[in-house]
C-alpha cells in the first residue's frame, strides 16, 4: 500500500512539474534557458570549449558494387502532400489548446529610440509607443500573461536604439500530455472517417 502511494504522490507531482523557456534578448547577445520546475537550465550562450585540431583523414574511394548502383538506379520518393494531409487538421487543433495552455509567466519589453537627429527621435519614439500599443492587446488575448514590464522610452543624448526583451513561459506536464492524447484521439477520428467514405465510394 504504501509502495502505491508513494508512485501516485511522484506522479501526481512530476504531471503538476511546469516546463518552459526563460530567455531573451539583452541588446548585445541572445540568452536562452529550459526552465524545469524551480531549476533553470542555460542553453545559450554556451561555454566556449578548446578545440583540437583535426587530423585530415583520407578520403576512401568507395568501390562500385551491384548494391551501389541497384542503390543508384533506385528513384527517390517524391513528397506527397496527401500523407500528411490527414495531420493538419488536428495538429491545427493541438496548437490551440497549446496557446490556451501555455503562459506567459513574465514579460518584458524595453525600447529606448534614439538618433542622431532630435525631430527623427521624437517622432520614431511616437511610432513605436503607437506599435506596441497596438500590438499588446493582441498578445494578451492569446496568452494568460502574469507579470510585465514593458514600456518604450527616447534618448536625445544618444545617437543608437536599445532593445531589451525577456520572457517566461511555462506549461504543466500533464497540460502537455493532454494536449498529446487529444491529438492522437482527434487523428483517429479523421483516419476512421476517411476510411469510411472510402468504403462507401467503393460501394
Amino acid at each position: 500500500m504504501r509502495t502505491i502511494i508513494v508512485v501516485f504522490l511522484v506522479l501526481t507531482v512530476l504531471l503538476l512539474t511546469p516546463l518552459g523557456v526563460d530567455g531573451g534578448y539583452s541588446g548585445k547577445s541572445l540568452i536562452l534557458g529550459l526552465r524545469i520546475g524551480f531549476f533553470n537550465i542555460r542553453i545559450m550562450p554556451r561555454k566556449k570549449k578548446q578545440v583540437k585540431p583535426k587530423i585530415p583523414k583520407k578520403k576512401k574511394v568507395p568501390k562500385h558494387t551491384a548494391e551501389n548502383a541497384k542503390a543508384e538506379k533506385t528513384p527517390k520518393k517524391s513528397f506527397d502532400i496527401k500523407e500528411i494531409k490527414p495531420l493538419i487538421k488536428p495538429a491545427l487543433k493541438a496548437l490551440g489548446r497549446f496557446r490556451k495552455k501555455l503562459r506567459l509567466d513574465y514579460l518584458r519589453i524595453h525600447y529606448t529610440f534614439a538618433s542622431d537627429d532630435p525631430f527623427k527621435t521624437a517622432m520614431g519614439f511616437g511610432i513605436s509607443s503607437a506599435a506596441l500599443g497596438g500590438v499588446l492587446p493582441l498578445v494578451e488575448n492569446a496568452f494568460d500573461i502574469g507579470e510585465r514590464d514593458i514600456g518604450t522610452s527616447f534618448d536625445f543624448l544618444s545617437d543608437e536604439a536599445r532593445f531589451d526583451c525577456w520572457i517566461t513561459t511555462t506549461i504543466h506536464i500533464w497540460e502537455i500530455l493532454y494536449i498529446a492524447i487529444a491529438f492522437g484521439i482527434d487523428y483517429l477520428k479523421l483516419k476512421f472517417r476517411q476510411k469510411r467514405e472510402d468504403r462507401k465510394g467503393k460501394e
